[in-house]
């Protein structure tokens, strides 16, 4: 998958997302606040982040980098996910059921969209 693919598409994944959750606190009439925004920016810059790394070692000779990195990208984001949100609960706020909605929206959108372009990066030759 080149860069243009990837970034228009994401882009539309990004709107998809931001639109599902503009939709969902506007019908609960929730103030959803900053940190559904966090998340959303977090899962934004880790896919460019994964894809960077995944396009680098994809064309690698060692087909198990490939994997061995898409593997370790995924343990450390679900790693900083569980930190973001108890971090968050803890430090910053008490989170409330539709904060933690609004981020696994997000949390959903991006790693389906990862899943789908490091599945096209692995077909690389």
């Amino acid at each position: 998958m080149n860069p243009g693919k990837f970034y228009s598409i994401l882009s539309m994944v990004t709107i998809g997302a931001g639109a599902v959750q503009i939709a969902l606190f506007q019908l609960a009439k929730f103030q959803a606040g900053y940190f559904p925004l966090l998340g959303f920016i977090f899962f934004l810059l880790f896919s460019i982040l994964i894809y960077h790394l995944g396009q680098s070692t994809a064309s690698s000779t060692d087909k198990n980098r490939f994997t061995s990195v898409i593997m370790s990208m995924i343990f450390f984001k679900l790693l900083l996910t569980v930190f973001l949100v108890i971090g968050f609960d803890k430090l910053v706020e008490k989170l409330h059921l539709l904060h933690i909605v609004g981020f696994l929206i997000s949390y959903l959108f991006f790693t389906i969209y990862e899943v789908y372009f490091m599945s096209q990066l692995a077909r690389v030759k």
